[in-house]
């Protein structure tokens, strides 16, 4: 008797399973949490490098700005000044009207001798050329600020360029009725004018004598200040007041000061971006020197070399750093 016939069951099906439906969802959101842990730890890392990178850039614009002041100290025997003229155009009809600043009368020797062609130096900043004070200058903006604009309410609609750097004037504003800044105690301080008839462009600087010799840096350049990050409130608009265009006659804008003022009877620390315009020591909010970076302002000094000072150094070291001959001893290591 036959047995009935079995159905053939090929051998390649064996072990065979169906599709596969893909990751459940909790294989999903773990991979998704995995992710989210690694961007967590990986942001900080990438930001702080960022950082990092710009802090060096910013850096190297005030070892550039210093470097170029120490050749024109070589070429002219006297250490750039804040400014020449004097305060004679300020808040009169045209607005912030000034002579050349520090910004301007480096360019040579910052290798920008087309833009420095454009200036006559012998003229208030708005007789000049439009390209010569709106063109920004790279080595004069920190990369971690915004980018630079054109000055607001200024000596000219629109205004000039702006920097993020200022020149150390010293320890306190100096008076109007000081005409030749002799109270100035910093390394930049304007130079004493000789202006004569004013003509169809304006009034012409006939001379324009240096104040600051080498010489008359007695507490040292390694140990004086030259330049520094500006302290810029973060509740202003970019390119008003303090944060005006650097060839404007707002003065606050082209040089700050730090330490502390006899006769204002106050001190100027150096500020962190947190602070706001009302809550600075002394009234005057953009006079102060405070960079954008955690902890440090970076500074350049007399002999060219760049140096971070930390943002809760000493009023006391300040006030040594900010004066050219105040006969203070101050060790600059480990600031």
């Amino acid at each position: 008797m036959r047995s009935p016939a079995l159905p053939r069951i090929s051998a390649s099906g064996f072990g065979r399973r169906g599709p596969r439906a893909g990751f459940t969802l909790v294989e999903l959101l773990v991979v998704i949490a995995i992710i989210g842990v690694l961007i967590g730890l990986l942001l900080p890392a990438v930001q702080a490098a960022r950082e990092s990178a710009r802090r060096i850039q910013c850096t190297n614009n005030l070892r550039q700005i210093g470097l170029a002041a120490v050749n024109y100290e070589s070429a002219k025997k006297f250490l750039v000044p804040a400014f020449l003229g004097d305060n004679s155009l300020i808040s009169q009809a045209g607005g912030y009207n000034s002579w050349p600043t520090w910004a301007a009368l480096l360019l040579p020797y910052m290798e920008e001798k087309t833009l420095a062609d454009l200036w006559d130096l012998k003229r208030v900043v708005a007789a000049q050329v439009p390209a010569a004070y709106q063109t920004p200058v790279k080595s004069y903006s920190c990369p971690s600020r915004l980018p630079p604009v054109l000055s607001e309410s200024d000596f000219a609609t629109p205004g000039g360029t702006t920097s993020d750097y200022a020149a150390s004037f010293g320890t306190l504003v100096t008076p109007a009725s000081d005409t030749t800044f002799s109270q100035a105690n910093g390394a930049v301080v304007p130079a004493i004018a000789k202006i004569g008839p004013a003509d169809a462009k304006g009034p012409v600087l006939l001379s324009s004598k240096h104040q600051v010799s080498v010489g008359k840096v007695t507490d040292g350049t390694s140990k004086t200040a030259m330049f520094g990050e500006k302290w810029i409130s973060a509740t202003e608009p970019r390119g008003r007041n303090g944060d005006a265009s650097i060839y404007s006659g707002i003065r606050n804008t082209q040089r700050r000061m730090m330490g502390f003022s006899v006769p204002e009877n106050g001190s100027r620390k150096l500020l962190t971006p947190t602070y706001g315009a009302g809550e600075v020591p002394i009234s005057v909010a953009g006079s102060y020197f405070g960079g954008p970076h955690s902890g440090i302002t970076i500074f350049g000094f007399a002999d060219g070399h760049v140096q971070s000072l930390s943002n809760a150094a000493a009023i006391e070291v300040l006030t040594a750093l900010a004066t050219r001959n105040g006969g203070e001893a101050v060790d600059t290591n480990g600031l």
